[in-house]
Order: C-alpha cells, then sequence, then structure tokens
C-alpha cells in the first residue's frame, strides 16, 4: 500500500518526510502575476494564509508524535508526508484529524496552488493548453470551451469556501470536474486521482482585489495558469504512477 501512494510525491515538486514542514516560497515575484492577483494580495495568501496553515500542521504533528497517550505505531503516523497523512485521515486519532486536514490540506493545496500560476497573458484565449492534455480535455469535455465553461460555472457557484478541481484517474485518465470544500482536495478520497489545476475560491484569494465580484476573478483566472506545469502534470506523473 505504501508504494502506492509513493505517487503524492510527485503532485509537488518535493513532499516532506519530517515532521517539520517549510513554507515554499513563491516561484516567481509577488508582483509578478499583476494586475489579475496585487503583490499586495499574494504577500497576504502566501506569507499569511500558507503560512499559517504550515505553522498549525506542523504544531499538531509536532503534538502527535510526543503524545504519551498513544501508542508508537499511531505517533508514527505523525512523520509521514502530509500528502500521505491526507489520505489516512482515519487512521489518525481523531483528536488531531480535524486539525490535520484542515491545516494540512491547506498546507498541501496552496503548495500545488502558487506552482499552477504563471504571468499573466493579456487574454485568456492566448493562453491554452496544446497537447495530450488538450486532447485529454477535448475527449471529456467536448471541447476546451465547453471545459472552461463547466470549470467557470462551478468555480463562481461553489457556495462558501472551498476549491473546484480538474483531476484525471491515474488509471484511466479520464478527467473529472468537482469541488470540495474548506482544504479538503479530491486525492484525500481516492488516492488515483491526480489533480492537475485547482482553483482557490475562498475569499481570502480573490477578495483584497476583486471584493464580492467572484466571477471577475474566475474570468481572469484563466490568464494566469501555467498550462506547462499542468501539461507535465498529466503528460508525466499519471504515467509514471501507472506504471507502480
Amino acid at each position: 500500500m505504501f508504494v502506492s501512494i509513493v505517487f503524492l510525491s510527485i503532485i509537488v515538486s518535493y513532499v516532506q518526510s519530517q515532521i517539520e514542514l517549510i513554507l515554499p516560497p513563491l516561484p516567481y515575484e509577488y508582483n509578478a502575476l499583476e494586475p489579475v492577483l496585487s503583490e499586495k494580495l499574494m504577500r497576504l495568501h502566501h506569507d499569511k494564509h500558507h503560512q499559517a496553515y504550515t505553522t498549525k500542521t506542523n504544531v499538531a504533528l509536532n503534538a502527535m508524535a510526543t503524545d504519551e497517550t498513544l501508542d508508537d505505531q499511531s505517533k508514527e503516523l505523525a512523520k509521514l508526508p502530509i500528502e500521505v497523512i491526507l489520505t489516512q485521515i482515519q487512521r489518525i486519532p481523531e483528536k488531531y484529524q480535524s486539525t490535520l486536514r484542515n491545516n494540512g490540506g491547506g498546507y498541501v493545496n496552496h503548495k500545488l496552488f502558487f506552482t499552477m500560476l504563471r504571468k499573466p497573458t493579456a487574454t485568456a484565449t492566448e493562453n491554452q493548453p496544446t497537447g495530450p492534455l488538450l486532447d485529454a480535455i477535448e475527449s471529456s469535455f467536448g471541447s476546451f470551451d465547453k471545459f472552461k465553461e463547466v470549470f467557470t460555472s462551478a468555480s463562481v457557484n461553489l457556495f462558501g469556501s472551498g476549491w473546484v478541481w480538474l483531476h484525471t484517474n491515474a488509471q484511466t485518465k479520464q478527467l473529472t470536474i468537482n469541488s470540495t470544500m474548506n482544504q479538503d482536495n479530491p486525492t484525500m478520497f481516492d488516492k488515483d486521482r491526480v489533480i492537475l489545476l485547482g482553483i482557490d475560491v475562498w475569499e481570502h484569494a480573490y477578495y483584497p482585489v476583486y471584493e464580492n465580484r467572484r466571477n471577475e476573478y474566475v474570468d481572469n483566472f484563466w490568464r494566469i495558469i501555467n498550462w506547462p506545469f499542468v501539461e507535465s502534470l498529466f503528460t508525466q506523473e499519471t504515467a509514471r504512477h501507472s506504471d507502480l
């Protein structure tokens, strides 16, 4: 079973297998996504929110690893990569489950999300996927425009705080769009799901720029998707998982 979840380390550039998680730096300057996302917003989102998820996850993992009321096997779970812990949340002692699900999920989701972004193009039309990923999108949704319509509608209409995802089944490579609440993600519920793209629709992700106009944020999101990175997740990581 442990071998079957190794693919989770490929979702991001690396996975920490120690208790102390580190806040990864942004892969670009804070102002790189302007005018779609402002420098002020990015500093708030990364330095405050992502840091808070990182800190709270570390506190929970360290408390769990040193909790004298737990048996050794339970303590050892705290030393697993957080990506692995999130796929086995029911094995975690109940008093740590909620904290690790919410904050560990926030850590993993944001680590992936920030890597999915790039300097904006002038228009959304200029920023589209190519190659096998585009073929898979067209096969699953009929056309890229239809995929964009479904993803946009899901993102605009999601009630409350959460995420909208494009993910693929690592075995079938069938693409699916779904939403999750709070800091959940599709891989938590099925380790065969490989996340390709996600949009954060928590208000902290867009409110400093767009206020209550989530639709404008979602429309502009198409200008900043790092499609080469998304394509690499589809063509490399899913293939590697299929070989496990």
